[in-house]
């Protein structure tokens, strides 16, 4: 373990490097019309707003390396929070796409995020984009949501252009945790105690690393997040507490409640 550890540290330095001051310096984040509790919102490093930190991190690092006008496609972008925590785009055409009834449902939030362009997707029947299209794709917290993650995976390479980015984000257990919870989802739906659009799969490291390297992605980082959360805690308010809890997700990945995944398609 330690000495995975090491090797993630001398691969990926700027994990730990990438400073925490989007949580301080976002007028966003702070705004009553921004979609997220008031609880969250009053502390300084807000473990509910990490995963949207490390993504936005990522694309500054990604964004100095392309020297022309590049696409982000933000899949799954629900109330538009990362559109409205990230920085203003020179060159950059950000495309927001959701399912139908959530573009409409959150349109107002939408409105106020001013993607470029927005686009009803059913991830269950594939990506509406043309192959190759996007440098950088995001997609959080809807993996555990679709019937098939594995051919959606396939769809997200295919539109990434060689060379490109992609971002993922899922809830994360332990194997043997993850198994008795898809177990418990399967007995609910046919109870009919369960519905589509809820969580259907739930997945460990070792399954993600099979399902990401069969659509030809190279993993740069895989790791988690937290071990304890509590909206609006005191502890919320440290940045050392926010630095332990990525020691720990990269430490333990299964232990890490949300999995942070960097991918590169091949050139």
């Amino acid at each position: 373990m330690n000495l995975s550890f090491f090797k993630f540290i001398k691969k990926n330095p700027q994990y730990f490097q990438w400073p925490l001051t989007l949580f301080e310096e976002s007028e966003e984040l702070r705004k009553d019309s921004f979609p997220l509790d008031q609880k969250t919102k009053k502390t300084k490093y807000p473990i509910r707003v990490l995963r949207y930190w490390w993504v936005i991190s990522a694309i500054k690092d990604e964004l100095k390396k392309l020297n022309s006008s590049y696409i982000i496609a933000d899949i799954g972008c629900d109330r538009a929070i990362l559109k409205r925590l990230l920085p203003t785009l020179d060159e950059g055409y950000v495309l927001g796409m959701d399912l139908k009834r959530s573009l409409e449902i959150n349109r107002e939030d939408l409105k106020l995020a001013q993607y470029d362009d927005l686009i009803a997707c059913n991830l269950n029947e594939g990506v509406p984009l043309p192959d190759a299209r996007v440098n950088i794709l995001v997609n959080l917290h809807v993996m555990e949501h679709l019937n098939k993650p594995e051919f959606t995976i396939q769809e997200f390479a295919r539109v990434l252009r060689p060379g490109g980015l992609m971002l993922l984000g899922f809830p994360v257990l332990p194997k043997h945790f993850a198994r008795i919870r898809e177990k418990q989802f399967a007995r609910q739906f046919k109870a009919g105690k369960r519905v589509l659009g809820q969580h259907q799969h739930a997945f460990w490291p070792d399954r993600v690393r099979r399902f990401v390297e069969s659509a030809g992605l190279d993993i740069e980082f895989m790791l988690g997040t937290y071990f304890v959360r509590k909206r609006g805690a005191f502890w919320e308010n440290s940045a050392l507490w926010m630095r332990a809890n990525q020691l720990w997700g990269t430490l333990f990945p299964a232990l890490g409640h949300e999995l942070c995944l960097k991918l590169r398609k091949p050139s």
